[in-house]
């Protein structure tokens, strides 16, 4: 009752309106790229397979994105917490503690992470929980030297200082909101409140893309934090996206304002070597296995993209997101995880109804080509195939894949392994031109010869000095690995066991080393092979499926003029479709788009107006039409047998009830032409001028293709 109260007030701004249970209505059915070997619910299951196969990636990648922030955030706090109490005696004034975080790749959590650390207890070990004041601010909150020292000192007094309750004051017997002598009866309060005599706590301030602030604006504000201190315990945390060398800060800023501050920095590692990391560990490493693995192309556009785009950890997720999420489209890669529909019975339910014929049919014709089934049995085993048996060799390939990418995984970590030995030895020859994705790439690929090559025949020229110190490393690699892997392996480590007892026995050297390079050479092209060999990779494995980069670089220009001119493949699946060119099925933007194109620079309103409402006409004229042919309108076969009175009444009610419809039929014309005129005002279609009033400006004039 009082939304509806809310919603008749013409006072009220904003209504909200609360969810109820009751007004949750199941949404449709999405529907398949491949409806012909797809089956009803085949996309919700397979959006929930997605799901949990991202949801495993994502905490894998978010954990070592956290392992990089890790050392950041222990800097950063630290410094925080010594900012008053390691100071340079002697100093004709006191300094504003700064400390810049340099990095192009941080992602949006990494500030959050710090926030959390020093507003949470920070000293416990030296008996100190109190805990900092934060606050953030952005470039927008910083026009000039007011609104930056309003967002400053709003940031901290807009809570109260015991942080139970938020604080509203009175403008008529408070201080002005960009005043700093606020800030400092704040604080004093603050410390009462905890009992913070030695003044522990810091207020910390976070300045976001420190270098789009207008360098007059934070030189200002520096200079009136500044003669506050020490009574005021600020602490500026800037977040820098330029490079550490030249700085930024001291290439900006005058020695005036240098002079002021205490910088201190805690830069990030390298963009492309934790981008690096965070490929190698996650897609590559011995221990961790992905339920999807990514194919070159995936890896190529995120590496591509990271570094010429966006060096953006967020961005990197949302690249392997979106490549989960195409992956998924094909209606197989339902069988991605183990019992994807449950217990054999349940499974055997969902894929015996009539719509799974033809996901059951494509698998089966997957399974008859691959090497699962004998070729003597082709003949003959569809006609003893069941539901289980299908399944069964779905579980065996997937068993094939897995050890098989395990494979490969290991052989790829140990070419890096021998690749690094040697380089620290001194071959500039293991380098390569290869970068460590392009190296994925070409594992994947099956094209890895020439570099694992080029190491071998380096291994072959080793010295009996260096051998020893490459067959222990070789030794510790495998031991490890997996235990399934190290079983799989048993024979490469056989031999490198038997080439250190070589060794040890005084056995010459250049022989070991020419026999262990060989082996070596076996091994990787025994394992780096291409995986698109494997029965039914592509339920397991994206391979060479083009990347959507039109989901992450959009041409919303193309796009809103495409949905205009061509409405029926945006409309939802419900939706009736139609020819693009019949003005019946077109919304009514689209119909005032059409006179939009066919006008000039200048358009009449009046005209426009005219010619929709002749399209809506035309459209009424042929639906009424519809009607009658349907004979849901019209006269019944048999005559009237009523008399002349009441049948000119009845005519009389027939003619006011037609012109009360004629009235409301304009109405209505009228109202959706000012609706559609609004929405191509609303996209920046039309301009407004003062000269004509009765006319509107075209601004687009790109010819549609």
């Amino acid at each position: 009752m009082t939304v509806d109260t809310d919603l008749e007030d013409v006072t009220q701004t904003t209504v909200y309106i609360p969810f109820s249970d009751s007004d949750h209505v199941d949404a449709p059915v999405p529907p398949s790229l491949f409806p012909e070997r797809d089956f009803l619910y085949g996309c919700q299951f397979r959006f929930q397979v997605c799901r949990t196969a991202w949801a495993k990636c994502l905490r894998r990648m978010q954990e070592l994105i956290h392992s990089l922030h890790a050392p950041v955030i222990e800097s950063v706090v630290e410094h925080v917490k010594k900012s008053y109490t390691d100071e340079l005696p002697g100093l004709p004034y006191p300094e504003l503690p700064v400390v810049s975080v340099t990095s192009s790749s941080t992602s949006s959590s990494l500030f959050d992470e710090i926030s959390s650390r020093l507003e949470g207890s920070t000293g416990e070990l030296f008996g100190d929980s109190n805990d900092h004041f934060v606050t953030h601010v952005f470039p927008s909150d910083c026009p000039n030297i007011t609104g930056a020292m309003k967002a400053v000192v709003s940031g901290f007094v807009s809570r109260s200082p015991s942080e139970e309750q938020n604080i509203k004051r009175k403008p008529s017997t408070s201080l002005a909101a960009y005043d700093i002598s606020l800030l400092e009866a704040w604080y004093r309060a603050a410390c009462d409140v905890q009992d913070d005599h030695r003044n522990r706590t810091r207020m910390v301030v976070i300045m976001h893309d420190f270098e789009q602030l207008e360098p007059h604006v934070v030189q200002d504000m520096f200079e009136i934090c500044s003669s506050y201190i020490p009574r005021l315990p600020l602490v500026f945390i800037l977040a820098l996206s330029s490079p550490p060398s030249p700085s930024y800060i001291h290439a900006t800023y005058p020695r005036s304002t240098l002079a002021l501050l205490r910088m201190r920095n805690c830069p990030f590692p390298p963009a492309q070597q934790s981008m690096h990391n965070i490929l190698l560990k996650t897609f590559f490493d011995p221990i961790f296995e992905p339920d999807i693995m990514m194919g070159p192309t995936a890896i190529d556009f995120a590496v591509e993209f990271f570094t010429r785009h966006s060096s953006s950890f967020d961005g990197l997720l949302s690249i392997f997101q979106l490549a989960h999420m195409k992956h998924f489209e094909e209606p197989l890669t339902l069988l991605a995880p183990v019992q994807p529909l449950g217990r054999p019975k349940d499974a055997a339910k969902v894929l015996l109804t009539p719509d799974a014929f033809p996901f059951l049919d494509a698998l089966f014709a997957r399974v008859h080509e691959s090497a699962l089934i004998a070729p003597i049995e082709h003949a003959t085993r569809w006609r003893t195939a069941t539901i289980d048996s299908l399944l069964s060799s779905v579980d065996t390939a997937r068993d094939t894949f897995q050890m098989r990418t395990k494979l490969l995984r290991v052989a790829f970590r140990l070419v890096l392994h021998i690749r690094q030995f040697m380089l620290a030895q001194g071959y500039k020859a293991a380098q390569g031109e290869q970068t460590v994705p392009e190296l994925m790439c070409l594992a994947l690929r099956g094209r890895l010869g020439i570099a694992y090559s080029n190491l071998c025949s380096i291994v072959r020229k080793l010295p009996a000095a260096k051998l020893d110190d490459f067959m222990q490393l070789v030794h510790d690699f495998f031991q490890d690995v997996p235990d399934d892997v190290r079983a799989e392996e048993d024979e490469v480590i056989s031999r490198v066991d038997m080439a250190h007892e070589m060794l040890t026995r005084d056995a010459s050297a250049e022989d070991i080393s020419d026999l262990l390079g060989n082996w070596l050479l076996e091994y990787f092209r025994l394992r780096i092979i291409a995986l698109e060999d494997i029965p039914l990779w592509d339920i397991w494995y994206t391979g060479l499926t083009p990347f959507p980069s039109e989901l992450i670089n959009p041409s919303p220009r193309a796009s809103i003029l495409a949905g205009l001119i061509h409405p029926q493949g945006y409309i939802s699946p419900g939706h009736p479709s139609g020819d693009d060119d019949d003005d019946e099925e077109l919304p009514d933007t689209s119909i005032l788009f059409k006179g939009y194109l066919e006008s000039g620079k200048m358009i009449n309103v009046y005209d426009w107006f005219e010619s929709f409402a002749v399209v809506l006409e035309a459209r009424k004229r042929q639906l009424v039409k519809k009607h009658i042919t349907d004979g849901k309108y019209g006269n019944s076969g048999t005559p009237s047998r009523k008399k002349g009175k009441q049948k000119q009444v009845e005519v009389d009610n027939e003619d006011a009830d037609a012109e009360g419809d004629e009235e409301e039929w304009h109405m209505e014309v009228q109202a959706r032409f000012i609706r559609a005129l609004q929405e191509l005002d609303y996209l920046g279609f039309i301009k407004h001028t003062g000269r004509k009033v009765d006319h509107v400006m075209r601004i687009v004039f790109d010819s549609p293709e």
